[in-house]
């Protein structure tokens, strides 16, 4: 139920903007430091609640949410909304949906150093600033009460009621030397909880949150990658190459093992990636172009359900409108669009895809309220395409 992290070889691959918007990037991010500054000037700061660290975080927030979006169809032909301004350029993004259908995205930039603002579109727009961070951001995550803010330091809540910052808890060190682009933090917020993944080298460690609490987060499980269910249950692949799962009551459960025979061409391992549909979604990706091997698992009993053929691109996103895959142009089940165009289709356990709508130059797939963040080509920057 990591509706902000599609599919990739590896347990911390965000969604990436097309080339060509790399190239504009830096105008447009200039644009943006000024608006920041501008909007930091005529909002006072808040203070900071409880909190497990000595540091709070400047930040000020205009806009509570409060608007709840009629949910969308669980069947028939998918249609788009009109696109809604995000007024952010970046090289990567990343967003994520609360259960109300407001949509909070912001660049995706852990090791930067400069401030960085958090955006929030409430029903049908317009985009608002939802939060200034005084750094980098890795990771969203939202219930119906807070907005929760990850860095490669912190985790932070913030009340969505009045914008006021909560409780802050300090992370584990993440050692970003020698890392990947890649964010090697991810976050969902689900079932009462807020689990935060922490990828190092092939390992991932999952902590749980506890949001009513300023007790330090508790580390749960380490494992090679991991996918949550609505139910707060932990899906992850253990170091000895099998499926498994941590329910919420802390039990565990071992399934089948998962490919471990690499092969010359860097392909032959699968890695656990989405819930979607009551079913754990695993890709294998073939290692030499963009080939993959999905698939999926039972979530209940772990028994294997099906295997299909995809693309490393495709995304997968449990949904109120029910398992969503976006995929780039070219793929056989997409309306005929020109690249760089993509589309999201409905899909079920057993790949068949169906009903899909071409949805522009999307980088990243949401929900529980279906959405994308598509890249703007006329403005450089994205837009918010809403599912229904």
């Amino acid at each position: 139920m990591r509706g902000n992290r599609p599919w990739r070889p590896h347990a911390a691959q965000p969604a990436r903007v097309a080339e060509p918007l790399a190239l504009v990037a830096l105008v447009a991010l200039v644009a943006l430091g000024a608006l920041a500054l501008a909007s930091c000037s005529s909002s006072p700061s808040t203070p900071a609640g409880s909190s497990t660290t000595t540091t709070s975080v400047a930040s000020t927030s205009s806009t509570s949410t409060t608007t709840t979006l009629p949910p969308a169809s669980t069947s028939g032909p998918l249609t788009t909304s009109a696109p809604i301004a995000l007024p952010f350029a970046a090289d990567r993004v990343t967003a994520t949906a609360g259960p109300d259908g407001a949509v909070f995205a912001a660049p995706q930039n852990p090791t930067s150093g400069a401030p960085t603002v958090v955006w929030v579109i409430d029903g049908n727009g317009p985009a608002a600033v939802a939060e200034h961070m005084p750094g980098g951001v890795a990771a969203l995550a939202v219930d119906s009460a807070n907005l929760y803010v990850a860095s490669y330091t912190s985790v932070v809540a913030f009340d969505r009621a009045s914008g006021n910052q909560g409780t802050q808890w300090s992370l584990p060190p993440v050692h970003a030397a020698n890392a990947s682009d890649d964010s090697l933090v991810a976050m969902t917020a689900v079932a009462g909880l807020v689990d935060v993944s922490i990828t190092q080298g092939n390992t991932t460690t999952v902590y749980s949150i506890t949001p009513a609490s300023a007790v330090a987060p508790k580390k749960l499980l380490v494992g090679l990658g991991d996918a949550i269910g609505p139910d707060g249950s932990i899906y992850y692949e253990t170091t000895g190459r099998r499926l498994a799962v941590r329910r919420p009551d802390g039990t565990t459960q071992v399934g089948a093992a998962l490919a471990n025979a690499p092969n010359a061409e860097g392909g032959g391992v699968q890695y656990v990636d989405s819930y979607a549909g009551g079913a754990v979604w695993a890709n294998e990706p073939a290692g030499q172009g963009l080939d993959a091997q999905f698939a999926t698992y039972d979530s209940s009993t772990l028994d294997a359900l099906d295997s299909f053929s995809g693309s490393v691109n495709d995304s997968v996103a449990d949904t109120q409108a029910g398992p969503l895959v976006l995929v780039p142009s070219g793929n056989a089940a997409c309306p005929l669009t020109p690249a760089p165009s993509s589309c999201v289709l409905r899909i079920d356990v057993h790949g068949s895809m169906s009903d899909g709508v071409a949805v522009g130059q999307a980088v990243v797939l949401v929900g529980p309220s279906p959405g994308v963040v598509v890249a703007d080509t006329t403005t450089g920057q994205f837009d918010l395409v809403r599912l229904s």
